[in-house]
């Protein structure tokens, strides 16, 4: 994979890889020095990852990592940031201006009447006019940030005119257990469509990076046997 593929998410944000770190190799290297045992090839080097995964040895998995470049709306950035294993860097409203760019979902959903942090789709919102009156409202509340500006308000306190639909910026690099971890949780079908739709094109990645081990997430995912399952 080049450096600066670029997968296109929620309107105008990405997910870019940047670099990373090792290989689906380096996993079996890092398994195998507790034994001090050499390669048996392709074949058992593959066995044993996938048994590493399925089994739960997560620590081979951390020699390996991802950095990516992300451009992600604010209240998506909130929820990426509980996951504490990454570590990241974000583009600061204090020492630059954000830009007039704003997340408007090309669908608009109710609240699920089951699960109250949940959405659904729903026949009766009117699609356009909610999206009418939401690009009013960034158009708002960017002039109002912008007139700030120029009366010379900090951009510190600028900001805070901002909603949090206005798009922001990483760089985060995560190890490869974690990576995991987090695809785990937030592909989940209970997770936010957006911030699915985020890790679906971070795990695109991966897959090309790592194929043997993303085999294995996609066989087991995280807690998964191969026990039948009660009828």
């Amino acid at each position: 994979m080049e450096p600066g593929t670029t997968i296109p998410i929620l309107g105008k944000g990405y997910v870019r890889y940047i670099d990373h770190l090792g290989s689906d190799l380096r996993i079996v290297e890092s398994a195998r020095i507790s034994y001090k045992s050499p390669s048996k090839g392709e074949d058992q080097d593959k066995k044993l990852l996938t048994y590493l995964y399925k089994h739960r040895h997560t620590s081979p998995f951390e020699q390996c990592s991802i950095t990516y470049n992300i451009k992600m709306p604010i209240f998506i950035m909130r929820q990426f940031v509980r996951h504490r294993t990454f570590r990241l860097n974000e583009w600061s409203a204090r020492y630059s201006e954000l830009s007039e760019e704003f997340y408007v979902p090309a669908k608009w959903r109710a609240a699920d009447v089951q699960n109250k942090q949940g959405s659904q789709d729903s026949a009766s919102l009117d699609q356009a006019a909610l999206t009418r009156e939401v690009e009013a409202f960034h158009q708002t509340a960017y002039g109002t940030y912008q007139n700030l500006l120029q009366q010379g308000v900090a951009r510190e306190l600028a900001r805070t005119v901002l909603p949090v639909s206005i798009f922001t910026e990483v760089y985060v690099n995560c190890d490869l257990h974690n990576l995991l971890h987090f695809l785990h949780l937030r592909e989940d079908d209970h997770a936010q469509l957006e911030i699915r739709e985020m890790a679906a094109a971070m795990r695109k990645i991966g897959e090309q990076l790592y194929p043997w081990t993303f085999e294995a997430y996609h066989k087991f995912r995280l807690g998964v046997t191969d026990k039948p399952k009660s009828a």
